[in-house]
């Protein structure tokens, strides 16, 4: 209901019966000029706006607005045969007819702001075809049974009536519902160009194939003329655009039929009206589900795109620690030393070691070991520049690189996260879990290594210097000498 608010805005704070009023006299004034074309005894017809007026009425504004619709197509009926009964058959036929068709949109779309999957698409029309039966076998059983319309003539007109009712769903409930809608954003000049460009092609291509063109280019069909510029709408513009050309083109089609002018008007008035409203209401159809595709598409990319940073993430992201792991730190590392090779500049390495963990899972279990990595995650996290990253490098080993970091502040940075990390006091579910040391080995380019692989060789080497030390401690890798550590190869992975 939130989502429902946004969109009928302002309408829904008019009282009630202000809004049933004027529905009514809408309805009441799109039926009298629709019943202009209907065929006898002047019921039944196949431009019928007001069933696209009346869901989407009831869709946006619920279906207590029911009275406005009863009452505008009982009026309206009644001044065709001045029947009291037959107006009020008619006029509930109507009013259930709508409510239907917004039940089962609601129940199987929502509350549509625009089709944004195909399916959208067919659940509309096949909810237009559904609901139109209602009103159509209402409207031609009460004519067949006051003897306005013999039985005979009775498929007739509810093939009309149920035409009609339904090609003015498909052209006239989106174009209601798509304005509904604000802009999302201005339009560049560009894409106003080109819209003009586009309103101005389809105008002169309906007048081509709707108008007096069609006697001098004939024998050459253009009926399907304006569907290209109807896909060329629904593939760069809104549904909002679609849905208006799909409205400027009827209503142009129309005029020209009524009048005999047109590759349609060659049968009588009804039968004209009635094939170009189902080619119409194809076209429109065809533009609809093609604006749907490309919603649905762009949704899709957009989501692959998000599945894929996701993945990304998950590559090069440690899943315990959250921090990255080994793959991305020598990704960042050998790009780092890039740059800072061409800038002259330094770049750090501190590898940590974490003392004695071992002991550490077999005193209080798995669990509190990766209690214990955690925290040192967080606090080396919080110890880093955002030029910094750290990354666990398997175990309860960590890594830090630091770009354009000189040698005093790398040394006061790795005492910093020593004496930090020896100050933790841990506890898991209660339970102290003593002092936790770590071992720090610390390199630098260009003072000690030449290249990354070194880089990470030396701050190796140091690190198992500070072990062999005595451990908590940090040790610098002397220059000039940085041998791999025994039994442990250092690649990528």
């Amino acid at each position: 209901m939130g989502n429902l608010q946004r969109w009928i805005g302002p309408v829904q704070r008019t009282p009630h019966y202000w809004q049933v009023g004027v529905l009514a006299f809408v309805y009441f004034v799109a039926a009298k000029l629709s019943l202009q074309f209907a065929i006898p005894p002047g019921h039944a017809t196949a431009v019928w706006p007001p069933s696209g007026i009346a869901l989407a009425a009831t869709i946006l504004l619920g279906g207590r607005i029911w009275p406005g619709i009863w009452l505008g197509a009982a009026l309206v009926n009644y001044t065709v045969s001045y029947s009291p009964i037959l107006a009020v058959m008619m006029g509930t036929g109507n009013a259930l007819e709508a409510l239907a068709g917004a039940a089962l949109i609601r129940r199987y779309m929502g509350v549509p702001r625009r089709f944004e999957r195909c399916r959208d698409v067919v659940i509309f029309v096949a909810v237009a075809a559904l609901s139109c039966t209602i009103a159509s076998t209402v409207a031609v059983v009460s004519l067949a049974t006051v003897g306005l319309v013999t039985w005979t003539d009775s498929l007739s007109n509810w093939w009309t009536w149920w035409q009609g009712d339904v090609t003015g769903i498909i052209l006239v409930t989106p174009l209601i519902l798509s304005w509904r809608l604000r802009r999302a954003a201005p339009w560049s000049r560009r894409k106003k160009l080109e819209a003009f460009c586009l309103g101005g092609l389809l105008l002169i291509t309906t007048l081509l194939v709707f108008g007096d063109a069609t006697e001098f280019l004939s024998p050459f069909p253009l009926t399907f003329a304006i569907l290209p510029f109807m896909m060329w709408a629904a593939l760069r513009f809104s549904q909002r655009v679609v849905t208006t050309a799909s409205a400027v083109v009827s209503a142009f089609a129309v005029d020209y039929t009524i009048h005999g002018i047109g590759p349609f008007a060659l049968w009588s008035l009804n039968e004209s009206l009635l094939i170009l409203l189902a080619f119409i209401s194809t076209v429109v159809l065809t533009s609809l589900a093609l604006s749907a595709l490309r919603i649905e598409r762009g949704r899709a990319m957009d989501e692959l795109e998000r599945d894929l940073v996701e993945l990304r993430e998950q590559a090069v992201t440690d899943p315990l620690t959250g921090l990255y792991n080994r793959r991305y730190l020598w990704e960042f590392l050998r790009r780092e030393w890039v740059r800072a090779k061409r800038k002259d500049d330094t770049l750090a390495v501190i590898m940590i070691d974490i003392d004695h963990f071992k002991r550490i899972n077999d005193a209080h279990g798995h669990e509190a070991g990766d209690f214990v990595l955690m925290a040192i995650a967080g606090l080396l996290r919080n110890r880093i520049r955002s030029s910094d990253i750290v990354c666990r490098y398997g175990g309860e080993e960590f890594a830090l690189v630091l770009p354009e970091a000189s040698l005093e502040n790398v040394r006061l940075r790795a005492e910093d996260i020593r004496m930090a990390i020896r100050d933790l006091d841990l506890a898991h579910n209660g339970v102290p879990l003593g002092r936790v040391t770590a071992s720090l080995g610390i390199a630098l380019f260009p003072d000690h290594v030449s290249d990354p692989e070194s880089l990470m060789h030396a701050a190796d080497a140091a690190l198992y210097e500070a072990k062999n030390a005595g451990r908590d401690r940090a040790v610098f890798c002397p220059p000039g000498r940085f041998p791999p550590p025994p039994a442990r190869q250092i690649t990528c992975s």
